[in-house]
């Protein structure tokens, strides 16, 4: 089965829907057909091959049309929109990576509310400030999230670690991985230290890294690297007057 005969059996019994509505279905499911196929051909796929997978693991399209037009009739556009990229991430996810891909879904709700408290505070010795941030910056289909900075010294100098995260826009999305080896951590005065660690699964991608820092700087700046794109988020030191 083509891709686009598989697009046209999820959308058969979806009749109520306006020719745009249909066509805005369609787009969302070829992005995400496409977003998967992009996971499986960095693990090295033939794009054929992973294309046929994909659509295979998502099921019966006409069964996906049909739980589509039953769960969410009456609920409007915006909610059927919703329910179809839902829909169709539950189906692909489950079938090609199993249940352990809901805790990475799980994860990845999570980090939008609450991330993980401080992975790696326990590299930075004599912390003398420290402050919660929501800094947010849009990478492509993903959010870049920093959400701690500390003081303390690392390796006998006076630094700034900073924690940051990374996950899709939605929930059952694949994050863009190497967060940390993409990423770069500058003073006022271009100087940078090194990473101090990293984790993550499909779902959220997380990454700590540090720089020297002086009494009186106020700010050091998070750089992002990837896919011809560079992101730099300023992030303000904590303590103020009371650590220069």
């Amino acid at each position: 089965m083509t891709r686009e005969e598989f697009m046209d059996r999820v959308l058969l019994p979806l009749g109520r829907l306006t020719a745009e509505e249909r066509e805005s279905v369609r787009r969302e499911l070829e992005e995400h057909v496409e977003d998967r196929m992009e996971a499986m051909l960095d693990m090295g796929w033939d794009p054929a091959l992973a294309e046929s997978r994909c659509l295979e693991a998502m099921g019966d399209p006409v069964e996906i049309g049909r739980e589509m037009a039953r769960q969410y009739r009456g609920w409007g556009w915006l909610w059927l929109g919703r329910a179809a990229v839902a829909l169709t991430f539950v189906m692909c996810v489950l079938a090609l990576l199993g249940l352990g891909m809901l805790g990475a879904a799980w994860d990845n709700l999570q980090v939008r509310l609450r991330p993980s408290p401080a992975i790696s505070t326990g590299k930075v010795e004599n912390i003398e400030a420290e402050a919660d941030l929501d800094i947010r910056a849009e990478v492509g289909n993903d959010i870049l999230r920093i959400y701690q900075v500390f003081i303390g010294e690392k390796e006998g100098q006076r630094s700034a670690m900073v924690l940051a995260c990374m996950y899709d826009r939605l929930p059952f999305g694949i994050v863009a991985d190497n967060l940390c080896n993409r990423s770069e951590l500058w003073n006022e005065r271009g100087g940078t230290g090194n990473s101090a660690g990293g984790r993550g699964n499909y779902g959220v991608e997380y990454a700590v890294r540090w720089t020297p820092v002086e009494p009186g700087d106020t700010c050091v700046i998070w750089e992002y690297r990837a896919f011809g794109e560079t992101i730099r988020l300023e992030i303000p030191l904590p303590g103020g007057e009371e650590t220069a």
